[in-house]
């Protein structure tokens, strides 16, 4: 099949802030849309979102965040460069580097490169007659990914309750993804009950949906989880774990870690001992940014005592870019890394990060983004490309059950395989 016709539009994120929507028809009358989602913590070395502040486009109801010129980009650029090209995915990112050259997309932008991505791996599928998962895994089980899901949010996520960004769970010894999603459910849904009970502010649900309650620290916090945990019958660090991402970029200031509501500051030393402290403490098996973007030295120095059980993970460390991966696995910096195709701004090239962090040994966990939109792609993703862990939030909001529900698709009606990464 032939693409006759891409076509770019401004929808808008889970937060009320546009995006780019991209859609291929093809020689057969059939279109297929992607939307792509933005981070609010988001690193400093990620592709380029190109928005519209300081152009002449600048939309002034959206504070400068509208996405035309990304979208002109789309219709301008890219469709005259696509127009009768055979719908394959890598013929199509192809076309686009060619077009804007760049390694971070800042060219194009890469919220228009990912959205026409994504819309031509989907048309590939169809012409395949295959679904989007499967034209990555075309025969075989399909493998289930493990869910790590946010019950307690701060940081960027929710006017800094918490000062790290979120407390997780990991249900791992879950039997199959929906027994791990009801799990997770019933874990999220206590937590409101208990936190209205102390008389906490529950009212505040996070961009990712989960609960902005407040602790003064992360123990604390930690610690209402595991009770949780504990109150349904489950037993923390056999069948359930917590996992944490710190997102400690944004506290990282003048070359110190600066934790507001716990009123403490730590050298990045000190900062190493503070989370061997915490991992040692608390039923945690995974912990994601718990140093700065830049700060390589800790990342390696916690590494190196970190416990061989524990997930390190990198999300602002490696920003899904091939060149910071290969220093981290270089270096010994992480044993993880977190996947996200907007960090990238193309399918073909995030699929080939994912594939060196699996050469390398790496667990690798697909994302989504604190702006998301109701398309259920990532799952599609998570699934074909065998991430074995996957996270989109919390279980409120239509853009994360959109999500969950795919994967709940996927094991009701296809053959199967839950991951058990841990």
């Amino acid at each position: 099949m032939k693409i006759e016709k891409v076509f770019g539009y401004q929808v808008l994120d889970s937060r009320g802030r546009p995006t780019v929507a991209a859609s291929i028809t093809l020689d057969d009358s059939s279109v297929h849309t992607a939307r792509v989602p933005s981070g609010a913590s988001t690193g400093a070395h990620e592709a380029v979102e190109l928005r519209d502040s300081g152009t002449p486009r600048e939309e002034k109801f959206y504070g400068g965040k509208s996405v035309f010129t990304a979208v002109a980009h789309i219709n301008i650029k890219i469709a005259p460069a696509l127009v009768g090209k055979v719908t394959a995915l890598q013929e199509v990112d192809l076309a686009m580097k060619e077009i804007d050259p760049s390694l971070n997309h800042s060219g194009l932008g890469a919220n228009a490169t990912l959205a026409v991505s994504l819309a031509a791996a989907k048309a590939e599928a169809h012409s395949k007659n295959q679904s989007l998962a499967r034209l990555f895994t075309p025969q075989g089980p399909l493998l289930l990914p493990m869910p790590m899901v946010n019950i307690l949010s701060g940081g960027a996520h929710a006017n800094r309750t918490l000062d790290i960004q979120d407390v997780l769970v990991l249900p791992h010894g879950a039997k199959s993804f929906s027994e791990a999603l009801s799990w997770i459910v019933a874990i999220r849904e206590l937590a409101a009950v208990r936190g209205r009970e102390k008389g906490l502010v529950t009212h505040l649900v996070a961009d990712e949906g989960g609960l902005g309650i407040p602790f003064d620290s992360i123990e604390d916090a930690c610690s209402f989880v595991v009770s949780c945990i504990e109150e349904l019958g489950l037993k923390p660090a056999v069948d359930v774990s917590l996992a944490l991402d710190i997102a400690s970029t944004q506290f990282f200031i003048d070359g110190k870690y600066e934790l507001h509501n716990a009123k403490k500051s730590y050298t990045p030393a000190q900062f190493v001992d503070f989370i061997a402290s915490l991992i040692k403490n608390q039923p945690i098996i995974s912990i994601e940014d718990p140093f700065a973007e830049d700060d390589w030295s800790s990342w390696s120095n916690y590494a190196a005592i970190a416990p061989q059980q524990l997930q390190l993970l990198g999300d602002d460390l490696f920003t899904t870019s091939p060149t910071r991966l290969q220093r981290g696995i270089t270096e010994k910096s992480a044993n993880a890394i977190l996947i996200k195709p907007n960090q990238n701004g193309l399918v073909s090239d995030t699929l080939r990060v994912l594939e060196s962090a699996h050469e390398a040994g790496f667990k690798t966990v697909v994302s989504a983004r604190s702006g998301e939109t109701e398309d259920s792609w990532l799952s599609d993703l998570a699934t074909g490309w065998k991430a074995q862990q996957i996270k989109v939030g919390s279980t409120h909001g239509s853009e994360r059950t959109a999500k969950w529900n795919r994967l709940l698709e996927f094991e009701a009606t296809e053959e199967t395989k839950f991951a058990q990464p841990f």
